[in-house]
C-alpha cells in the first residue's frame, strides 16, 4: 500500500511539472517573432510611421524606432505580466486577440496602451 501511495505521489509530481511547463512554454512561445505597432505620427515632421518589436526565442528583444533607432533589450514573462528590460524598462499586462495576432500592452505603471500586428 505505501509503495503505491509513493508511486502515484511521484506520478502526480511529475505530471504537475511536464503541465506547468507545457503551459508556460505555449504562452512564451506566443510571443515570438516580429510585431507592428499602430499607425504613430512623427512629433517633429507629422509624418506616419509603424514601429517593429521583435521578441526573440532566447529572450533578446529589439524595437526599431522610426525605421532607424534599433532599440535592443531582454523580455520574460513574470507573474503572470510581460516584462521588457531596454532603456525604457517596463511592466505589461498583456492580451492576445484574434487567433494570438493581435497584442494589446497594458502599462502596470499607467500610460498609453500599445496594441501590435503579428507579421508574417
Amino acid at each position: 500500500m505505501q509503495k503505491r501511495f509513493v508511486i502515484l505521489a511521484m506520478a502526480l509530481v511529475l505530471f504537475t511539472l511536464v503541465v506547468g511547463c507545457t503551459e508556460s512554454t505555449s504562452e512564451r512561445n506566443k510571443f515570438i517573432g516580429t510585431w507592428s505597432t499602430q499607425e504613430k505620427t512623427n512629433p517633429m515632421d507629422g509624418s506616419t510611421y509603424n514601429d517593429t518589436v521583435i521578441f526573440y526565442e532566447n529572450g533578446t528583444y529589439a524595437q526599431t524606432t522610426l525605421g532607424i533607432h534599433n532599440i535592443p533589450g531582454t523580455w520574460s514573462l513574470q507573474n503572470g505580466k510581460l516584462r521588457i528590460n531596454t532603456y525604457y524598462p517596463g511592466t505589461y499586462q498583456y492580451v492576445f486577440s484574434n487567433n494570438n495576432t493581435v497584442l494589446t500592452l497594458t502599462p502596470t505603471n499607467g500610460g498609453e496602451v500599445e496594441t501590435l500586428t503579428r507579421q508574417i
